[in-house]
């Protein structure tokens, strides 16, 4: 009885996931927004205000470089779209709790996050250089799903009162859910390496897998991207250039372009 009743929860949990948008209620039953297309994207400028992000060589605060590349992006985008939603974490020199980028991201129903910082070697290290590429941690997929859980509007949980088999229901979605931002976002980062190679002066360190907070809090495909480290003079001069922002700023904006390309007619409408 049990594994006939699990197989009956497991195939409504599948039929749900592919006919319901798993989306915020705020999306007012777009056709569009129903996880089929990549639709708004959401650019986090790391630090801010009274958080200067690591200090370089010469004393300049990432907070002052992520953010001009930042919003280079989302001028690309704007440019390029004329349909796409562009929300910035921060626009400004302002300081933004950690929790609370996540939940800029969510409440604007974001379609992939992008988070964008800069490098420091530790005290205790040998000189380092390069750009690297974060996706979520797998062992802290659990807490991701969490956030799904309680705080995304879509499931209703503060507003309604649920049943101990609702509750299963929807955590089993929302681990489907999480499992796909993952791996989408492990896809993004791949064209993010190759084109921040051919675009940029700075050498690949690789995609890797950290449980950053931030990364956490977004219920989307996400990436943290560290352009290159403060710590190592030729990145420092790069990223502190006009140029270096700008080539940065390109190869992420051509990496959305990509992404959102074969994601958009992978996932096309018959």
């Amino acid at each position: 009885m049990r594994v006939k009743y699990f197989t009956i929860l497991i195939s409504l949990t599948l039929l749900i996931f592919l006919i319901l948008p798993i989306r915020n209620s705020n999306l007012k039953g777009s056709e569009t927004r129903n996880g089929r297309r990549i639709e708004t994207v959401v650019i986090d400028p790391g630090h801010g205000g009274k958080d200067p992000g690591t200090i370089g060589l010469s004393g300049i605060y990432e907070k002052n470089i992520v953010l001009p590349i930042g919003l280079k992006v989302k001028e690309y985008l704007v440019k390029g779209y004329g349909d796409l939603k562009v929300i910035m974490t921060r626009d400004k020199d302002e300081f933004i709790e950690l929790k609370s980028r996540g939940k800029i991201a969510n409440d604007n129903s974001g379609d992939l996050f992008v988070s964008i910082h800069c490098n420091a070697r530790k005290s205790d290290e040998n000189d380092k250089n390069g750009f690297e590429i974060y996706v979520l941690d797998l062992n802290r997929l659990n807490e991701a799903i969490d956030v799904t859980l309680n705080e995304n509007k879509f499931l209703d949980l503060q507003k309604v009162k649920v049943d101990s088999n609702k509750l299963k229901l929807n955590r089993i979605i929302c681990s489907i859910a999480q499992n796909s931002f993952l791996k989408n976002g492990t896809r993004f980062s791949d064209i993010l390496q190759t084109e921040i190679v051919k675009g940029t002066k700075l050498e690949s360190r690789g995609v890797m897998q950290a449980g950053f907070f931030v990364l956490l809090g977004a219920s989307m495909p996400t990436v943290l991207i560290e352009c290159g480290y403060l710590s190592n003079k030729a990145d420092e001069d790069y990223l502190k250039s006009d140029k270096g922002k700008e080539d940065v700023a390109k190869s992420i904006y051509k990496s959305i372009r990509l992404f959102k390309f074969d994601y958009d007619f992978e996932n096309k409408s018959e």
